[in-house]
């Protein structure tokens, strides 16, 4: 029976009066001498079954709690404060710990673990084919239009499944010609990502067709270039020449593909589907072109193994239809897109995290060594609570907590750190890293910051505050006594010095090899002149330039350059390291193959003196020249690695190929192998040259050229001569990725440099910390034996000898912990393998170099303790005991 109103009002009102009384009963009686817990039990009996008792006691037991704790934190911070070197040297050391560690975990949450950024995103995956026939590179993430279009309409356990590739338009926008990054995708793209323009529509399945010409762009494209007005659907605007209608405006901060820079502009397969020129083939019917990347959302039903299973089925049946475009050694496999996007950078990360947590690790022996000496001298005050009646459990949770004050101030300033080291991070980052340009201290690396932290202070606290509970209290009453040290803590002491020492081995070894293989790989030679070479590129739209229109622009224009004083002029495509690059399959000499047999190599578009120009030998042959024009027979140049591994020991000279690429022809000629040129690194410096094959411009132009100068005086002027000279010919053309090929080189090994910078960074740290830590230890031993140290002086001791027996206390432990170190060092450098280049991971000259270096640095450590030893005065020393 529910009670009135007005009575449940009336209890409460006496539970409360009740409560009042229980508290002042509790009150009293801990006044008068009892313990809480006494005077609890006492008011139980007192009152007998009170059900507000319980809630009484539950109360009081909390705010008992609370009180002890912020007592315990009220002293910790005058303690601290009474020792204001000690707690800044702590406080700096483990901010340092805590603050590189913050910092890389930001790294590690933006490009790992941040999930990305559409809904659901682990049903999001990558579908790939993959070519594994010898001598040919695997395609990675790529497709045709034609495979994709069929495993659309196959497959069964995709909600959607959309293609894309990469590309560059040049926009008219307000009477001006842009440069603007640009993706070519399927109609549903956007749909598989779970994302709708913010403004508009999406694309429809009709406007995949030939004649449709739609487009949705970027937030920033519609906020800087069409004033941020909703009359921007429907407005027309001009992409590569040709009109184009504006349906949709992405949301703010859409970004996709993942890429530096990112995309503004997004059209639809029908750019592909349509044919400039009669006899020509679009791109969607060309099932040999691979180059596009495939996403699929798989539905909530259906598993990784289930899906794999279902791609499988659909490609045997593709293999089936088309033998001659899938072979046996071509598969299909499916991963997840945020492993894709990671894929090589997660070891070198992972590798940065442990070095950073090995610093960390540094800074805590360092920590819990001065809390042993700062124990050691604080016998006294300790040894007076244990006498008065203090449990060894109370001295433990006072000491914790003064761990946990220290660690948290020392957090404060390790965030603040981080948010330095974070911009930093940024400035020096590569490009093209997913996630590298969002690190920020968010809600997860703060929770890792603050967990890291407290877990730290139990690292370096708890056996410091063990070792001070279980001293002897009669040593420490003792008002003469300056120090309770045992000889255990002296070894405890050692232990952590040892193990520092250890890890500052391990991590020197690691930065040693990685700076040799950075300065490896940065003094590689690439196999061309990289100085005084200056690039750049423009589009020639098909719509106003089909294939020979453009060979004619080419010509008039790298003619009207090379008659400039001081510069020469020439073009190829793709540019060595660049980024993009060419695999086309070819029909070797006097062997007839099905295209699914054939081999392949890079593939290469140059124009005359482009070797000449780039350093690049020509061993036996000759260059191309204006005669190998359209009209005039095939011609192809190979290069050494090439004829080494398809042409073995016959004379290139005069053999013939046939590459799978055709121009006005009807079907792929034949072509005359006119040159064998030397080998150069076309994909990146750290790849060896594999084999390639170049055909001259004229008889083969497929691709956007860049443009490649040679001037003697500023590349600016260059530049500005080919903006003036592009302009001239056609207004409407926009000059982008002006680069010097240093720049090329330079961003090759962006990668390298960014990780071998790091954890060369987290090496000095290492060491000085670990100078740190030795230092403090000698020191402490030299002051414990003060006394033995002055009556060895006043006996008549050499100071050389009690200087040497110094410096050999910290030499003894430097060489235990160099000896854990290299074994250590050797036992896990073998995980770096992935990441050098032109060393081993037991490259002894590292070995001896890192153990020389802690050494040097052991030395210098131990040698100020030293001279301090020798200076000490004996009748000072024996009046101070």
């Amino acid at each position: 029976m529910k009670l009135p109103l007005w009575r449940r009002r009336q209890d409460r009102e006496l539970n409360e009066e009740i409560a009042s009384h229980l508290r002042l009963a509790i009150a009293d009686r801990v006044d008068r001498g009892e313990r809480p817990e006494e005077a609890t039990r006492a008011v139980h009996r007192e009152f007998g079954n009170v059900t507000v008792v319980k809630e009484i006691t539950r109360d009081m037991w909390g705010w008992t709690r609370l009180e002890q704790l912020l007592q315990d934190v009220r002293y910790a911070v005058r303690t601290l404060r009474k020792a204001p070197g000690f707690t800044a040297v702590a406080i700096a050391t483990f901010a340092l710990g805590i603050g590189v560690n913050t910092a890389m975990f930001g790294v590690i949450n933006a490009v790992i673990l941040r999930p990305l950024p559409f809904p659901h995103p682990e049903r999001l995956v990558a579908v790939s084919e993959v070519d594994k026939r010898p001598g040919t590179r695997s395609r990675s993430s790529s497709a045709s239009w034609p495979d994709y279009f069929d495993w659309r309409t196959r497959t069964c356990t995709f909600d959607h499944l959309s293609a894309y590739h990469e590309t560059a338009f040049t926009m008219t926008v307000s009477g001006r010609s842009v440069h603007i990054p640009g993706v070519v995708v399927s109609s549903d793209t956007f749909r598989t990502l779970g994302v709708q323009p913010a403004l508009g529509r999406d694309f429809r399945l009709e406007e995949e067709q030939a004649g449709t010409d739609v487009a949705i762009i970027s937030h920033d494209l519609w906020r800087a270039e069409f004033g941020a007005t909703d009359t921007v659907i429907g407005a027309m605007t001009t992409i590569n020449s040709r009109p184009f209608t504006i349906i949709g405006v992405m949301p703010p901060g859409f970004r996709y593909p993942i890429s530096s820079p990112p995309p503004q502009v997004w059209i639809t397969v029908a750019e592909e589907a349509r044919v400039d020129q009669p006899g020509d083939e679009p791109m969607t019917t060309q099932r040999g072109a691979h180059y596009l990347k495939v996403l699929g959302r798989l539905r909530d039903d259906v598993t990784m193994p289930v899906a794999q299973s279902d791609v499988n089925a659909v490609f045997a049946g593709l293999t089936r239809e088309y033998p001659d475009a899938h072979g046996p050694d071509v598969s299909v496999t499916l991963t997840r897109e945020l492993d894709r996007l990671i894929g090589d950078t997660r070891q070198p990360l992972m590798v940065l995290l442990v070095a950073v947590g090995c610093v960390l690790l540094i800074a805590c022996a360092n920590l819990a060594n001065l809390l042993l000496v700062r124990g050691a001298s604080r016998g006294h005050e300790i040894a007076l609570r244990l006498a008065l009646g203090a449990s060894r459990r109370r001295i433990v949770v006072q000491l914790l907590t003064e761990s946990v004050v220290l660690s948290m101030a020392g957090t404060a300033v390790g965030l603040t750190l981080a948010a330095s080291s974070i911009r930093l991070l940024r400035t020096i980052a590569p490009a093209g890293v997913r996630g590298l340009d969002e690190v920020t201290l968010d809600s997860t690396v703060l929770a890792f910051t603050v967990l890291v932290g407290f877990g730290s202070a139990l690292v370096f606290g708890v056996t410091p505050a063990l070792v001070a509970s279980h001293m002897d209290p009669k040593p420490g009453l003792d008002a003469g006594a300056r120090s309770t040290a045992s000889r255990g803590d002296s070894r405890l002491r050692a232990a952590l010095a040892i193990s520092e020492t250890a890890v500052g081995v391990l991590l020197l070894v690691a930065a040693g090899l990685l700076l040799r293989s950075f300065y490896r790989l940065a003094h590689t030679n690439p196999g061309f002149d990289r100085s005084s070479i200056v690039t750049l590129k423009f589009n020639l739209p098909g719509a106003r330039y089909p294939y020979l229109k453009q060979i004619t622009f080419y010509d008039e224009l790298l003619a009207d350059l090379n008659a400039r004083p001081g510069l020469q002029a020439t073009a190829a495509a793709p540019l060595p390291l660049a980024g993009s690059r060419y695999s086309v399959s070819f029909e070797p000499p006097n062997m007839s193959l099905p295209p699914s047999k054939r081999p392949s190599a890079d593939f290469g578009i140059v124009a005359p003196r482009y070797f000449q120009m780039m350093g690049i030998p020509i061993i036996a042959g000759r260059d191309f020249t204006k005669a190998d024009t359209d009209a005039a027979p095939r011609s192809v140049m190979v290069n050494e690695s090439f004829v080494r591994q398809y042409l073995g020991d016959r004379n290139p000279i005069g053999q013939r190929i046939r590459p799978s690429v055709r121009t006005t022809e009807k079907e792929a000629p034949w072509r005359e192998i006119v040159a064998v040129v030397g080998d150069f690194r076309q994909r990146s410096l750290s790849e060896a040259s594999r084999p390639a094959y170049f055909v001259p411009y004229s008889q083969g132009l497929i691709s956007t050229l860049f443009i490649v100068m040679h001037t003697a005086g500023e590349p600016a002027r260059a530049v500005d001569e080919v903006r003036k000279a592009v302009a001239r010919k056609d207004p409407e053309l926009a000059v982008y990725d002006v680069r010097t090929m240093e720049e090329y080189v330079a961003l090759s090994v962006g990668s390298a440099r960014f990780q071998t910078q790091l954890l060369s960074l987290f090496a000095a740290l290492a060491l000085v910390l670990t100078a740190v830590g030795l230092y403090g230890v000698v020191a402490y031993g030299v002051a414990q034996r003060t006394r033995e140290f002055g009556i060895r002086l006043a006996l008549g001791a050499d100071p050389r000898g009690v200087q040497t027996l110094v410096l050999g206390q910290g030499l003894r432990i430097t060489a235990i912990g160099v000896g854990v170190g290299v074994v250590a060092a050797a036992l896990t450098t073998r995980l770096l393998s992935g990441v050098l280049y032109g060393v081993g991971p037991l490259d002894a000259a590292t070995f001896a170099a890192a153990a020389m270096t802690l050494f040097a640095v052991a030395l210098v450590a131990s040698f100020i303790p030293a001279r301090h030893a020798i200076r000490v005065d004996p009748i000072v020393a024996l009046r101070a005991e």
